[in-house]
């Protein structure tokens, strides 16, 4: 016997998901139309992105100045013992580098290894209008969150007046960025790059989630110079972040995600429908078996009153 209660409550998902599918549909369409050309990339994301350089060396002689103003080369921090992770930001940005920084701090915080003993910390701001001020407050709010033992001379924040000089060291790490004269922003990719302790690129991580554990081996391989492949490469890809030179804001990729949810949906939507089916199937072949056996015993009764009714005859 089918029941009704379970026979609503499966219309009643079904229903759902369809509608769920409709909306997507529905807002995908209104998206592009809003945007003219779905597959247009808004001009702020053109020409950003890694090129990956797997395997050379950053040049040493790359100078800076750091938060205490002062003069720092790249080679400094190729001590030929501890790896560094290094990553391009600026302390105007609008979300994005918070949110980077933020959470590869919260990472850094559950592995064992420290930074400053272990390895070290460098960020290199792709503003050359960087204030030394702003620079030392970002030291301090991310050694606080960090908030370790000596970790308030753990992470090195680098400045330089010349943005040849900073564009430079990003197109030898293969990190493309650019200025946005509209918004007075730039517009760049979230990622941090593993050096080994003597310069060499080993590893991209891409996005912004980091996995304690996968950090963590990634400083091992870092360490003693073994090539990586890159982490958070499809997260990236899918466009976790993109710059809307509307808003002035880094916002996350609609589109993208839109295609990723109506995926989703019409996974869900089968997964539902199949076990609906295949139960309301089972149940059709129990009835019409059901069905058989009563015609079937109705028949049986039928002949059994009739030999009664005409036994003297017989």
């Amino acid at each position: 016997m089918i029941n009704p209660l379970a026979t609503t409550r499966n219309s009643t998902w079904l229903s759902l998901l369809m509608l769920l599918l409709v909306w997507q549909c529905v807002d995908a369409q209104q998206f592009t139309e809003k945007q003219g050309n779905n597959n247009q990339i808004p001009d702020a994301a053109k020409d950003i992105g890694v090129d990956p350089r797997l395997g050379e060396f950053v040049d040493p002689e790359f100078s800076f100045t750091d938060e205490d103003n002062n003069f720092v080369r790249m080679g400094d921090y190729f001590d030929n013992k501890r790896p560094i992770i290094l990553s391009f930001n600026y302390s105007n940005c609008p979300k994005l580098c918070e949110v980077q920084l933020d959470l590869m701090t919260d990472a850094l915080r559950e592995i064992d290894f420290e930074v400053g003993k272990d390895f070290q910390l460098v960020s290199v701001s792709i503003d050359p209008k960087e204030q030394l001020a702003r620079v030392r407050d970002m030291r301090d709010r991310f050694s606080g969150l960090y908030n370790r033992p000596g970790s308030e001379d753990s992470w090195n924040f680098l400045v330089s007046k010349d943005p040849e000089m900073v564009k430079e060291l990003a197109k030898a790490c293969g990190v493309r960025y650019k200025y946005v004269p509209r918004q007075k922003l730039y517009s760049h990719p979230p990622v941090f790059l593993l050096l080994s302790p003597k310069g060499k690129i080993v590893r991209y991580i891409h996005g912004v989630q980091y996995e304690p554990v996968t950090i963590s081996r990634a400083l091992i391989e870092a360490s003693e110079g073994k090539i990586g492949s890159p982490i958070n490469r499809f997260t990236f890809v899918t466009g976790c972040f993109l710059f809307d030179e509307t808003t002035g804001k880094y916002s996350f990729a609609a589109m993208g995600l839109m295609r990723l949810a109506g995926l989703f949906t019409m996974g869900c939507l089968a997964i539902s429908i199949l076990p609906y089916w295949w139960v309301k199937r089972s149940r059709n072949d129990k009835t019409e078996i059901a069905k058989k056996d009563i015609d079937a015993k109705s028949d049986t009764d039928k002949d059994n009153e009739y030999k009664e009714v005409f036994k003297d005859e017989l």
